[in-house]
């Protein structure tokens, strides 16, 4: 009898190692799977990370990137992309600490179910029309929240 106990715990364990070793390729496989896996040919793509305090950042940043132990963290960011009428643009918003929104009204793009920290959210137009189109959070994020605008540039 003391045998088969043995055993079953030899399964268990088994089975935990299986599922603490697959948990993180699960979550990579996860992660690929919601990202498309190419943009489309000649696509302009931008990188926005939200951060409660400094605004729109242009690139991929990480919340540790961004904090310092002073209260001061520099201007608000308010970056500008600029891409020519007719382009294809993907957006990868994305956030470094808190839920953010986005919203660019001239391309009917309204974000409101938020920007999850850690997720990315991918928004993808044609740059049809030329001028100059303020994008902002639409979400309640903190206390720059007001100043949380950047600028698209649609050369014609």
């Amino acid at each position: 009898m003391r045998n088969s106990g043995k055993k079953l715990d030899l399964v268990l364990l088994f089975l935990l190692i299986v599922i603490v070793a697959g948990l993180p390729l699960g979550i990579q496989a996860y992660d690929r799977f919601l990202e498309p896996s190419k943009p489309p040919s000649g696509a302009k793509e931008f990188t926005l990370t939200g951060s409660a305090q400094r605004g729109w950042l242009l690139g991929e940043v990480q919340a540790y990137d961004i904090v310092s132990l002073r209260q001061e963290n520099g201007p608000v960011e308010q970056p500008v992309l600029e891409v020519s009428k007719g382009d294809q643009v993907v957006l990868k918003l994305r956030s470094s600490d808190v839920t953010h929104g986005f919203s660019l009204k001239a391309y009917d793009i309204y974000i409101a179910d938020g920007i999850k920290p850690g997720k990315t959210v991918f928004v993808s137009f044609k740059a049809d029309k030329a001028g100059t189109f303020f994008f902002y959070c639409n979400v309640f994020c903190g206390d720059i929240h007001q100043h949380m605008t950047g600028t698209l540039v649609v050369k014609d």
